[in-house]
């Protein structure tokens, strides 16, 4: 096969998601080890894996493969539990399928280790006494002609169909490769026709040789079954082809309607039903197909669904009225590179300040016609906008989901008992932030598990459970999100940070500061509380990385704390980076933006009304006394204000405050620009616009306005 970049792409691509599954799934099982449903998908992810590494040629990753899919098939016929042991060699192998897969598979080597550990639990399977599912007879029960009876008969028992048409397929399956039961397990496939529906399965042993001649690895049984689905669930045959994709041979299905009696045991296939090739004796020497049995006597009906009432016919002459199928709307999906999809962005964001330009032009021209035009294209382009950043939005549990491994790992690593409770997962987040977000809260997550959870025997002295727990929650707040650390470990200790900052030089002894303020001296370069540097934190780099990321994210970050009870850390990020709705603003001959979604009203500000106290400047709005800056004197700006200025009133965590400022010029879509690295980083301004008319406006960070504000009422 003829191997270019983008099947290698799509590859890489499909390998990451079955991995992401896999871990997921495993953790899931983890914590519930009777949860067949998700040991089924374990086994699927395994399965696509193998199917997938096997069309590229990775034989290592195959046969490792294999060999987890064998012991979680073990664990869905109900021959084994789900145990520690497996669970550990089952993370051991999805650790080495990531580090085999790495570099495209190209470096995939067996790990002799691994495979023989796995192969150790094969060996060892044990029979649960209440085993999840219905456990077929051991090999030593089957009567003379195989399992079940002659010619290995075996109806398959199969969960409740839904209500509705059924309809019936005949399915013969004759795997023709050599050595296919090394690569892949017949009972699996019909495993997941059974899921689809009710099957009866018979299976034709009349080319299995004498046990002398047998090989093993070849696969000389052919399997003849009927399903009942209900068309939802199976529409057309097409659907049943998908579990057979794998098959290296595509000739080795037949799939045809059935017409039958349910329940009755599948007729024989005609020879020329299934592909010419021949199986092979042992030494590759090719064997002509043996000649199918002849129809076996109709077995007991098994039990089926009510047909419905349209389906009966009214008569013996009446011709069958057979119904339609019910319409199935199959959501469709799509594959976009994320390249094209930042492309677009870029220019959604052109258009957006094109767009302010016309509307800037025809309220100057006041023309009709143009006005009319610009008022639709405005629309047009806040759908455009909406839309373009809603394609990038992602649930944040992609994110959430990586982390309960990294808790497993390194609570095992310290010997401590810790639970990670995520909550909020289907919060969404442009996807540009969810990427830059991982390296924060990996960094969080090591100081909550190092510092913050005590070991069990701390933590039972201090009358707390022996397990700890570590909650991560997301949830929107008007145009944020708030994401959330909270821990029930021993706290962060005021005193002694205050201490160690002061010792390190970071602070003045005489500095004043806030609670609030002393916590947030952790997120400063080289600070550590920790007595020993681990592996895991002591070095002070850790919370630096954390704040350095928020800054670049636009977003906030604060600590609460109490000694002995845990900590609350939160991050507030914007949901977006690219396109925001802001407030136009006006100081002095300068034009500056506040987002939007900051803002709670605009009032204006006489100069008689002007005060000024111990506590810096405030105004009373209805009833409440409001503190506020003057723009111009922030950013000391030449000339002298209006008679009349206006304030903006801002609300952040939960506080108001005020900007007062020349002029408020009005509401406009604000594609954000970066000041860039010649510039860098401006107290109070966290990036910048370009206007309709071609000029510039500065964005106005509001936090750290608003954070000078509180300084000087306190």
């Amino acid at each position: 096969m003829v191997v270019n970049d983008e099947m290698h792409a799509l590859f890489r691509e499909e390998v990451m998601e079955n991995l992401a599954e896999l871990d997921g799934a495993l953790l899931e099982l983890e914590r519930n080890p009777q949860a067949m449903d998700v040991v089924d998908r374990i086994f699927r992810a395994v399965h696509t894996l193998k199917g997938a590494c096997d069309m590229f040629g990775l034989t290592p990753v195959v046969r490792l493969a294999h060999d987890l899919e064998s012991l979680f098939d073990q664990v869905r016929t109900g021959w084994r539990r789900v145990g520690k042991e497996l669970l550990d060699a089952a993370f051991a192998a999805k650790d080495r399928f990531a580090a085999m897969l790495a570099d495209g598979g190209g470096g995939a080597v067996d790990d002799p280790v691994l495979l023989d550990r796995l192969q150790e639990l094969l060996r060892g399977a044990d029979l649960p006494e209440t085993p999840g599912r219905a456990v077929a007879a051991p090999a030593e029960d089957a009567g003379p002609d195989g399992p079940g009876g002659p010619d290995g008969e075996t109806p398959l028992a199969s969960p409740a169909m839904a209500t509705g048409e059924i309809r019936s397929w005949r399915i013969r399956l004759a795997p023709s490769d050599p050595g296919h039961l090394a690569k892949a397990d017949p009972l699996a496939l019909l495993d997941e026709l059974r899921a689809m529906g009710e099957l009866t399965v018979r299976c034709d042993l009349s080319a299995v040789p004498e046990l002398a001649a047998l090989a093993p690895r070849d696969c000389l049984l052919r399997f003849e079954a009927v399903l009942a689905a209900d068309v939802v669930t199976v529409p057309d045959g097409n659907a049943l082809r998908d579990v057979f994709f794998f098959l290296e041979n595509p000739g080795d299905v037949v799939i045809e309607p059935w017409e039958g009696p349910l329940g009755q045991t599948p007729p024989a296939f005609p020879p020329s039903a299934v592909s010419a090739a021949p199986t092979r004796a042992p030494g590759g020497t090719p064997r002509p197909a043996a000649t199918p049995d002849p129809p076996a006597p109709p077995a007991m009906a098994a039990p089926r669904a009510a047909a419905p009432a349209a389906a009966v016919a009214e008569g013996p002459g009446a011709a069958p009225n057979k119904p339609q199928p019910a319409k199935k709307e199959a959501m469709q999906s799509l594959r976009v590179d994320a390249g094209k999809l930042d492309d677009l962005v870029n220019l959604v964001g052109e258009l957006v300040i094109a767009q302010a330009r016309l509307t800037q032009l025809a309220s100057g021209l006041a023309h009709p016609a143009l006005t009319s035009v610009a008022e639709e294209i405005e629309r047009l382009s806040n759908e455009l906008r909406d839309n373009t950043l809603g394609i990038r939005m992602l649930p944040i549990g992609t994110t959430f989901s990586r982390f309960r491994r990294l808790v497993r790992d390194l609570s095992s690593e310290m010997r401590k008992s810790i639970e990670l409770v995520t909550e909020g997962g289907e919060t969404e987040l442009d996807k540009t932030v969810i990427e830059q977000l991982n390296d924060p809260l990996v960094h969080l997550l090591r100081n909550s598990i190092d510092h913050g959870i005590e070991p069990p025997a701390e933590r039972l002295a201090a009358g707390k459970p022996e397990a700890g727990t570590i909650v991560l929650s997301a949830e929107h707040a008007g145009g944020e999100v708030v994401l959330s650390i909270i821990d029930d470990g021993r706290g962060m200790d005021p005193e002694r940070i205050r201490a160690k900052a002061e010792e390190k030089g970071l602070i003045p002894a005489d500095a004043r500061l806030t609670e609030s303020e002393i916590y947030n001296l952790v997120f400063l370069p080289g600070f550590s509380t920790a007595e020993k540097i681990t592996n895991v934190s002591g070095r002070g780099v850790g919370m630096d990385v954390v704040k350095r990321s928020m800054d670049a994210l636009r977003g906030k970050i604060d600590i609460q704390s109490a000694p002995g009870k845990g900590s609350r850390i939160t991050i507030k990020l914007p949901l977006t980076l690219a396109i925001i709705d802001g407030l136009q603003i006006k100081a002095g001959d300068d034009q500056y933006i506040i987002p939007l979604s900051l803002v709670e009203e605009c009032v204006e500000l006489p100069r008689e009304g002007d005060q000024v106290s111990g506590r810096g400047r405030t105004i009373h709005l209805r009833g409440e006394i409001v503190p506020y800056i003057r723009l111009r004197e922030a950013f000391e700006l030449a000339g002298d204000p209006p008679s009349i200025e206006q304030v903006v009133v801002t609300r952040f965590e939960g506080e108001r405050a005020g900007i007062a400022v020349d002029q408020v010029m009005g509401q406009q879509q604000t594609v954000i620009k970066s000041l860039g690295s010649y510039i860098g980083s401006v107290a109070g301004i966290s990036g910048a616009t370009i206007n309709g008319d071609g000029t510039m406006s500065l964005i106005l960070d509001v936090p750290t306005l608003v954070a000078a504000v509180r300084r000087a009422a306190a």
